[in-house]
């Protein structure tokens, strides 16, 4: 009933580590036990299913980020190893009668798959491909819930990722299950018992493709008790009657209901800013614009409600990543600034996420070029077009967006009349050095940045600290994991040795996302007042 709460596991020595809830089977054959991954502690015993030959090419038993699988007793908190780690998987995938199946990992830049046939006690590696190597891509997601020998696998199709039904014996050819003429297909839907329902994808706004009829049938359902939102299913009971649904839209934050289809009743539940459901917030748009080079460049605009999109004061908002990608839904401070009188352009510039491997590469290792010009081409568009005053437009941007409104600062004074960095990259080579902090750290940010000493120096807006000529608000958390408070830190410092005035807000303990409610509100605190001191321009909103 949820009460007495006990922990299962906690850094015992059969299972350590930074995750130890990651439950892979809730019915695993064996009465009150689930499988669960976890970093194999030293009491680890052995039990069921093992290996061999891979541990010695790749590692110890036992290595900090290599999981194994174990059977943990819910009631008692007992626990076997039903699958031992062999590094290098850091992940692995069973099927629907628990049987270890799949793992997938990383070592420095090399990504590795294995797979076990059904009633196999060895792992095979299916696959193994460097980061960012272009078309080599191959990542398992399921076991086919029809034949334990196939699975269900995300794999280029037309330079742009889809799914497609793998024989994990080599037998039959890849079959492709699902592909999208311009957008990858995303993260995939998964049942309980470990098998494929369907898949995320989104072109201009979010959808699904749907792998089971059942999921798919439920899912009209769904839509037509909710309507104008997008609605997942993230939990359900045992017996699939009583189903907990997320929902969300641009101008709804995410909140929960709960469907019983046994009572054909649906109890709303609220979510973390229902205060936030009775209001009327600024709708997002999908819009298009052309680059430089003629490529058209999609995003979204997000204008006040009840004022013309006309001469509006605008925030450029460059997204983060840069291997993400802005998506249609809330976003808080998005709807800040609509309510306080601004325009906000979002653009998914060449080099983000979803769109395929010739949009990724185009500005792969280069983030002060191509990327950089795709937001300045967005600005000026929204200017032509009428929606933005040219007299008042800032850039505002958070991690890698971040980098890219110092960039703004630095080299556009005659576009962006202010710049806000929130935990934002000041200095590319002392982010890759920061890489060997971090479990393959290094190596992936080579190869992702880039090694070129004299573009990394060009484009570190540090190394430039002369040439910043706007108003700049610099924020960021002092426990920041991804881009460490250090790179504000040096930034400062260089524009205090350039003799260039800015404001560093520093955020004591606070994490990159700024995750604690009182961390948001000096970051929009300071903002308001940046923004209304530069633009001249606070609007009251229409509510």
């Amino acid at each position: 009933d949820g009460k007495n709460m006990k922990v299962l596991i906690q850094n015992s020595d059969m299972a350590q580590g930074q995750f130890q809830d990651r439950v892979l089977l809730w019915h695993s054959g064996i009465p009150d036990t689930v499988l669960v991954e976890a970093d194999e502690g030293i009491g680890a015993d052995a039990r069921g299913l093992t290996t061999s030959g891979i541990v010695e090419v790749y590692g110890n038993v036992g290595s900090h980020g290599a999981p194994a699988v174990f059977e943990l007793n819910v009631v008692t908190g007992t626990m076997h190893v039903k699958q031992h780690a062999r590094p290098p998987i850091y992940h692995w995938a069973v099927d629907r009668s628990g049987q270890v199946r799949l793992g997938w990992g990383q070592q420095d830049a090399d990504v590795y798959y294995f797979a076990r046939l059904d009633r196999d006690r060895e792992l095979r590696r299916l696959a193994k491909f460097e980061l960012f190597s272009k078309g080599s891509h191959f990542e398992p997601l399921a076991i086919s819930h029809d034949d334990p020998n196939k699975a269900y696998a995300r794999a280029p199709s037309e330079e742009r990722d889809a799914i497609w039904l793998m024989d994990l014996t080599d037998k039959d050819d890849p079959t492709l299950v699902f592909a999208h003429p311009v957008v990858d297909v995303d993260d995939p839907l998964v049942a309980r018992d470990g098998h494929l329902l369907g898949v995320y994808y989104e072109s201009e706004y979010p959808n699904i493709f749907f792998t089971d009829e059942h999921a798919a049938q439920l899912n009209a359902t769904i839509k037509a008790a909710l309507p104008g939102v997008f609605s997942t299913v993230v939990d359900s009971s045992l017996d699939d009657s009583v189903y907990i649904i997320r929902s969300y839209s641009d101008v709804k934050p995410p909140s929960y209901a709960i469907l019983d289809m046994a009572k054909h009743k649906l109890t709303r539940a609220g979510g973390p800013a229902s205060e936030l459901e009775s209001v009327n917030l600024a709708q997002m748009r999908p819009i298009h614009y052309a680059a430089r080079d003629g490529v058209d460049i999609p995003g979204y605009l997000t204008t006040p409600r009840g004022i013309a999109a006309t001469n509006l004061p605008l925030i450029v908002m460059p997204h983060g990543g840069p291997i993400h990608r802005d998506s249609w839904g809330y976003d808080f401070l998005v709807q800040f600034l609509a309510s306080r009188g601004y325009a906000v352009l979002q653009m998914n510039f060449r080099g983000s996420s979803g769109y395929g491997d010739a949009w990724f590469y185009a500005a792969h290792q280069d983030w002060g070029g191509l990327t950089y010009n795709d937001v300045v081409d967005g600005a000026r568009w929204a200017i032509q077009q009428g929606i933005g005053d040219p007299k008042r437009l800032c850039v505002v941007g958070w991690s890698f967006g971040g980098y890219i409104a110092l960039l703004g600062a630095q080299r556009n004074r005659d576009l962006f009349r202010c710049s806000v960095d929130i935990a934002g990259v000041s200095d590319l080579q002392a982010l890759i050095d920061d890489g060997y902090h971090w479990m393959n750290g290094h190596a992936i940010s080579r190869l992702q940045i880039g090694t070129d000493a004299n573009k990394l120096r060009h484009d570190s807006p540090r190394q430039h600290a002369a040439e910043f000529n706007v108003p700049l608000l610099i924020v960021h958390g002092t426990h920041d994991g991804s881009v460490p408070f250090n790179q504000s830190k040096m930034m400062a410092g260089a524009l205090d040795k350039a003799g260039k005035p800015y404001r560093l807000v520093e955020i004591k303990n606070a994490d990159h996302s700024l995750s604690k409610e009182s961390d948001r509100v000096t970051l929009l605190t300071e903002l308001e007042a940046f923004l209304a001191a530069q633009l001249n321009s606070v609007v009251e909103a229409s509510h």
